[in-house]
């Protein structure tokens, strides 16, 4: 399957993924947001279109998914796990999941 990351790495992504957003929320420039945050303005641009570059790549793999299907799923049992990824996707998952389908969604997910 994809390559596995390490969790450092992860880490790392989460940290500027984390850095980016409350950028953008703050208002300031990148200038002044990186100088109040203590961080590097170059690497918070960086940051900012690795991660647009990877939002382009996995908004290209959504499927819309019928209205038949989402309102036969409000009847649902509750899942037994759920994810939300960015606060943008939310992901239930029931005892019944496939294991391989798990690995691949999780495989997307680390491009997030």
């Amino acid at each position: 399957m994809g390559r596995k990351v390490s969790p450092a790495k992860l880490e790392l992504r989460r940290y500027w993924s984390d850095q980016v957003r409350h950028w953008q929320d703050s208002g300031l420039t990148q200038k002044e947001y990186s100088r109040k945050e203590g961080i590097s303005v170059e690497r918070l641009g960086t940051w900012k279109r690795r991660l647009e570059r990877e939002a382009q790549v996995v908004s290209g793999t959504l499927v819309a998914v019928p209205l038949g299907i989402v309102s036969s799923a409000l009847f649902a049992p509750r899942p037994a796990l759920g994810l939300v990824v960015n606060e943008k996707y939310r992901i239930e998952i029931s005892d019944t999941f496939s294991p391989s389908t798990l690995e691949t969604v999780l495989q997307v997910l680390k491009r997030v």
